[in-house]
């Protein structure tokens, strides 16, 4: 459903996936290697929990905390106002 890569290096990505099991949407950070057949596979390695509003609502504040602290609030909306302004329209 959703496939965005976040990292990569020469030999393994981490990627965020959206995806449905039994009729539930799941969330997943997970890392991802290359195998034998030069294919990326992902491993065990990462996390998954369902997909709902409020695992979203939190996981976006928590992406806002992480960036405010890196960054002023200023340069956030330089960097994510089009973004924003795109998800809210």
């Amino acid at each position: 459903m959703y496939e965005r890569i976040i990292y990569e290096t020469g030999d393994h990505q981490w990627r965020v996936t959206i995806n449905t099991f039994n009729g539930i949407e799941y969330f997943h950070f997970r890392k991802y290697i290359l195998d034998f057949e030069e294919n990326w596979i992902p491993i065990k390695e990462g996390v998954s929990f369902p997909l709902d509003l409020d695992n979203v609502k939190q996981l976006f504040i928590a992406m806002l905390e992480i960036l405010s602290l890196a960054e002023s609030k200023s340069a956030i909306e330089e960097h994510f106002k089009e973004l924003l302004a795109d998800l809210y329209v």
